[in-house]
Formats: structure tokens, sequence, C-alpha cells
């Protein structure tokens, strides 16, 4: 196994990791969605909503810092000079990732990062990031299997 793909491995053995721990923290939330105002009276809730969203955050950015630059390397023989806009177009031109999708993940985990407990937007924010989980892993997914 050369470097690339022992970094191509580390990166999609990270996000399992994640994605293991974001679905169970969504399990439990199950019940609950969709979430409201009432939603976060409830400490257990609030408890799965927090891994739920860090765990989304921390799967947005690793695939963004890590994997999406490997995966266009192992496929493209470079990332020199490329921005990472340029990485999405690669990615999208050769059909393995919708850059508007990668766009979607993009804004809530910023605005889930800079949202606060009493503003409005919070609860529409967990709302999307849980009806989107199956659309993130699949464009993990889609990434992965561009590698194997």
């Amino acid at each position: 196994m050369d470097e690339l793909e022992q970094k191509l491995q580390s990166a999609i053995d990270e996000e399992e990791k994640h994605f293991k721990r974001f679905f169970s923290a969504c399990k439990k939330l199950e019940a609950n969605y969709p979430f409201s105002e009432k939603t976060l009276e409830d400490e257990d809730v609030v408890e799965h909503l927090d891994q739920m969203t860090w765990r989304f955050v921390k799967i947005q950015d690793s695939i963004g810092r890590r994997l999406i630059p490997y995966v266009v390397e192992y496929n493209f023989d470079t990332i020199d000079g490329l921005t990472f806009k340029d990485m999405l177009n690669k990615l999208e031109k050769a059909n393995i990732l919708n850059s508007q999708d990668w766009n979607q993940f993009r804004i809530l985990r910023n605005d889930i990062t800079h949202v606060y407990p009493d503003d409005d937007k919070l609860i529409d924010t967990l709302n999307e990031i849980y009806l989107k989980k199956e659309l993130l892993y699949a464009v993990y997914d889609s990434l992965r299997k561009s590698v194997l």
C-alpha cells in the first residue's frame, strides 16, 4: 500500500467511525423528529442532538479537509495548484460528487457552528441535518467507492 492509499484508508476509517456515532445518535432521535422548542427542553434528547451535530461537523470537515483532496489526487494524479472549488468541479465532472449537495452541507455546518441556542434558526438547522443524513452518507459513499 503506497502513501496515498494509506492516507485514503485512514480518512475512510475516520469517516466510518464518525458515521457510526452520527447514525447512532440519529437513531436515538427518531421519536423526537421533527425537532421543536419542546425537544430542547429534554436533556437526554439534547445530549443526542449534541452528538448528532458534533459528528455532522466532524464528518463535513474531515471529508473536505482530507477525503476530497485524497480522492482527487487518487483519481486525477495531482492536486497541485487546485483550489477546493477546482477539486469539486473535477469530482462533479467525473460524476463522483454533486457540488450543490456539498455546498448544502457546508452551509449547514456553518449554520450549526454559528447559531446560538436562542436563535430561531437552530431548530430548522437541526431538522435539516437530520433530514439530510442519508444524502450525506451517499456523498461520502460515492467518494469512497471511487477509490476502491
